[in-house]
């Protein structure tokens, strides 16, 4: 099933020290298709200590910038993945923050 939403790029700023912060104030907000993680791939990704959750296409690769983290439908995620298709459109398979409510 996929589904329209939206979802809150967050970019990193580097401090002198080389430690990223991610503050809200430099998200961007992009339109999204939602789709599920396929079964084979959450398997794969658990045999490796990671939980994906959601994958979210965006029409446009040149909207991802790189970012490495994200808020969808107000919980932060992680990008484990990304994969440019045929049709540049980009998927981001997410998985959710350590701590993440």
């Amino acid at each position: 099933m996929i589904r329209a939403s939206t979802v809150t790029l967050l970019a990193g700023v580097p401090e002198p020290r080389g430690v990223f912060q991610t503050p809200a104030e430099t998200g961007r907000e992009v339109y999204c298709d939602v789709q599920s993680v396929g079964m084979r791939e959450v398997y794969e990704a658990m045999t490796h200590g990671h939980r994906p959750e959601w994958t979210l296409v965006l029409s446009d690769y040149a909207e991802y910038q790189g970012e490495r983290v994200c808020i969808f439908e107000g919980t932060r995620y992680r990008i484990l993945r990304t994969y440019v298709r045929a049709d540049f459109a980009i998927e981001l398979t997410l998985e959710r923050e350590e701590g993440a409510a």
